[in-house]
């Protein structure tokens, strides 16, 4: 437990803006349901990224809605946000302050 604490403090976490979301649904034969990528452009000081993430969307008209399981995460669009950058995936977090892990597309220095 200690060891998971101090990685995620140990991230370096710098100051970046989501300026663009847009998403595209994935159907398949090979897919029992259909999966949405959310696609991100998120700016920081030093890069613009292109961010993806991935979720299956509710498949019971009852089954509640779930951020960042079977719903986009509640990401600020706009507004000054946390980003941290650890190889492929970046994390941001969401408007209540929790870690949402995306995939890096691209990455482009300013």
């Amino acid at each position: 437990m200690l060891l998971w604490a101090s990685y995620a403090i140990g991230k370096d976490w710098k100051t970046a803006t989501i300026i663009d979301a847009s998403q595209t649904t994935v159907t398949s034969p090979m897919l029992r349901q259909p999966k949405i990528i959310m696609h991100y452009t998120v700016l920081t000081e030093a890069y613009t990224l292109h961010l993806d993430y991935t979720y299956h969307p509710p498949t019971r008209p009852d089954e509640p809605n779930e951020p960042g399981i079977n719903s986009p995460p509640a990401v600020p669009l706009g507004d000054p946000t946390k980003i941290a950058i650890s190889g492929h995936h970046a994390y941001v977090l969401d408007v209540n302050g929790k870690e949402v892990k995306m995939e890096i597309k691209k990455k482009m220095k300013n």
